[in-house]
């Protein structure tokens, strides 16, 4: 019916564990003190803000799994 990979769990858990890093530590260019900033350009707005890092984040870290398994069965 649906079968998830090998490896695709440790994927996830290290996916929400850099997503729980990121916003322990809020960074200034996506954080203004406790506040996300704005999607923009401006006073108080970031190209980087938080929703569209961890969206970014997901695409590669799951780009990056598939090279590795590909790598791994003997498919490229």
């Amino acid at each position: 019916m649906f079968e998830v990979r090998n490896g695709i769990h440790i994927v996830i858990i290290l996916y929400i564990i850099l997503c729980l890093v990121l916003w322990h530590f809020k960074p200034k260019m996506m954080f203004n003190g406790s506040n996300m900033k704005q999607l923009g350009i401006g006073e108080n707005k970031s190209v980087f803000n938080y929703q569209i890092t961890i969206i970014m984040l997901a695409i590669v870290m799951f780009y990056i799994f598939e090279i590795i398994w590909l790598k791994r069965n003997n498919f490229l």
